[in-house]
């Protein structure tokens, strides 16, 4: 398992969620069932990317990013990149290909993409996302910022 690709261990996790996802949505309503989900994962995303003990500076995101596609075609490119900004764009995500493959992309968002929100926050990172290929909008706009003092301060 240790030599799985994150895409083999993403989509193997996200297969045993869909259907947990799926009843809570028929007994809970889609929004409040979502919103749980959301809770949870998010919960478990922080508690994962803690156990690295420090923070994400910029060129080390630059390095895992590129990592991230591993294994699968997942087309990016750097727009912009400093001491405290990296801006990408993805123009192919394997990640949405397999969401519709398998009948859950409106799933995709909640159970894969929204994830990176929590993550960023946890390793001193604000990210900003308007577009997702997962939601159809052809790509994905990454900004993430190196969070200022004042905004870690504010977290509890």
């Amino acid at each position: 398992m240790a030599d799985q690709t994150p895409f083999q261990r993403i989509t193997a996790a996200v297969q045993a969620q869909i259907p947990l996802v799926r009843a809570m949505e028929a007994e809970l309503g889609k929004a409040r069932a979502h919103q749980l989900v959301r809770e949870a994962l998010d919960t478990a995303n922080r508690a994962i990317v803690a156990q690295r003990g420090s923070l994400l500076d910029i060129p080390t995101l630059a390095a895992e990013f590129a990592g991230f596609g591993k294994g699968v075609r997942y087309e990016f490119e750097t727009l912009e990149q400093t001491d405290t900004l990296l801006r990408t764009q993805v123009t192919h995500c394997d990640y949405a290909e397999f969401m519709e493959q398998i009948g859950a992309r409106d799933l995709g968002e909640l159970l894969i993409c929204n994830g990176d929100f929590a993550m960023a926050d946890e390793l001193g990172l604000r990210l900003e996302r308007s577009k997702t290929c997962m939601n159809g909008d052809g790509q994905c706009d990454f900004c993430y910022h190196v969070k200022a003092k004042a905004e870690d301060a504010g977290k509890s």
